[in-house]
C-alpha cells in the first residue's frame, strides 16, 4: 500500500518495532492531518501514526526523514522571511513620503547612524558589463532618472513594452536615497512563457556627497511567467565619474530564489540573458538621449534639472 505524507504534516518521527522484532518507524503527524491513503493508527492524544517496516537500515531512514523534516520547516522560516523583506520593498517604493525624512535621536546622545537596510541581495550578483559611459553620475540622475525625464517611456517604448505606469521618486525610512516603482507589461522571448507578462519594478537610487558617485539598482518581479512569485531578478548599476564628461559603469545582475522550485538554473540563465538584452537597449537610448539633451539644454538648465527629482541624501550605504 502507498501512503503519501507531506512533510508539513510531520509532528514526530520515532524509531519503533514491526511484530516485536523487524524495525520500524512510526511518523506521527500534527493534530487534525491525517486520510493519506490507509487508515491510520490511532494515539492517546488524538494525533494521527503510521507505521513503517521492512527497511534495510532503518536508522540511516529515520535520520534521513527527520533531516528532510527539518530542511522543510527552514525552508518555511527562509520564505517567510523573503515575503515580508518584498512585502517592506513594495510598501517602501509605493507609499510616498513628504519631502526628508526626519530621522529622530535621543536628544541627551550624539546623532547615531542610522542603519539602512540593503534594496538588493549582493551575494546573487555578477557583473554583465563594464566600460565608459558618456556622462557623469549626476547627468545620470538629472536627465535619465528625474520625475519628469521621458527616458524611461524611450527606452520601455523601444523594447516594446506597454502600459508603463511610474510612481515619483520619494524618500523612504528603511532605504538609503530614493525610491519609486514601475509597472509595465514587458514581451517574453521563452517559448515556456507566455507572449507577455505583468512586471513591477522597484527602483533605488543613492548619489555620494561629491556627486561623483551614483548607485542605481532595481529588483523585477515577473507576474505571469512560470515560477514567477518564485524568484526575482536583482540588478545594480554604479557610476563612478572619470572625467568632466564621462563615468566608468559597472552592471551587474542576479537571479534572487524566494523559495525553491524546479529548473533553477535554467530559469537563472534565461534571466540574466534576457537582462543583457534589456541593458544593450538601455544603453543605447540612455547615450542617444544624453546626446539629445545636453545639446539642446545649457549647463544651468542641466543643474536646475535635478529640481523634478526630489532631494538624496548624500550617503552611499557600504
Amino acid at each position: 500500500m502507498k501512503v503519501v505524507v507531506p512533510l508539513g504534516d510531520i509532528d514526530e518521527i520515532r524509531r519503533s518495532q514491526h511484530a516485536l522484532i523487524n524495525p520500524a518507524i512510526t511518523i506521527i503527524l500534527r493534530m487534525g492531518a491525517g486520510g493519506h491513503g490507509v487508515p491510520p493508527l490511532g494515539t492517546p492524544d488524538g494525533r494521527v501514526r503510521y507505521k513503517f517496516a521492512s527497511f534495510w537500515n532503518r536508522n540511516h531512514t529515520q535520520k534521513a526523514l527527520q533531516r528532510a523534516v527539518n530542511n522543510y520547516h527552514a525552508m518555511l522560516e527562509v520564505e517567510k522571511k523573503e515575503r515580508a523583506e518584498s512585502a517592506l520593498r513594495a510598501h517602501s517604493s509605493s507609499v510616498r513620503g513628504g519631502g526628508k525624512v526626519q530621522v529622530k535621536a535621543p536628544e541627551d546622545t550624539a546623532a547615531v547612524p542610522v542603519k539602512f537596510q540593503a534594496f538588493v541581495k549582493e551575494e546573487v550578483l555578477v557583473g554583465i558589463y563594464n566600460d565608459v559611459f558618456p556622462g557623469t553620475p549626476e547627468q545620470f540622475l538629472n536627465l535619465l532618472l528625474a520625475d519628469d525625464s521621458t527616458y524611461t517611456n524611450e527606452y520601455r517604448s523601444a523594447r516594446k513594452d506597454k502600459n508603463l505606469n511610474i510612481e515619483p521618486w520619494h524618500t523612504a525610512e528603511e532605504y538609503d536615497g530614493q525610491v519609486r516603482e514601475i509597472k509595465f507589461r514587458s514581451i517574453c522571448n521563452s517559448p515556456m512563457c507566455p507572449p507577455d507578462t505583468a512586471v513591477t519594478e522597484w527602483q533605488h537610487v543613492v548619489l555620494s556627497p561629491d556627486k561623483k558617485m551614483l548607485v542605481f539598482e532595481t529588483v523585477q518581479q515577473p507576474h505571469d511567467v512560470p515560477f514567477g512569485s518564485y524568484f526575482e531578478v536583482h540588478c545594480r548599476w554604479r557610476l563612478e565619474a572619470k572625467e568632466e564628461t564621462s563615468s566608468v559603469i559597472d552592471i551587474r545582475v542576479g537571479v534572487h530564489f524566494k523559495k525553491w522550485c524546479l529548473m533553477q538554473s535554467k530559469i537563472k540563465a534565461g534571466a540574466i540573458d534576457e537582462y543583457k538584452k534589456e541593458v544593450e537597449v538601455m544603453l543605447e537610448v540612455a547615450s542617444s538621449y544624453l546626446k539629445s539633451h545636453s545639446s539642446s539644454t545649457s549647463r544651468g538648465d542641466t543643474d536646475n534639472n535635478s529640481a523634478s527629482l526630489p532631494s538624496i541624501p548624500e550617503d552611499i550605504s557600504s
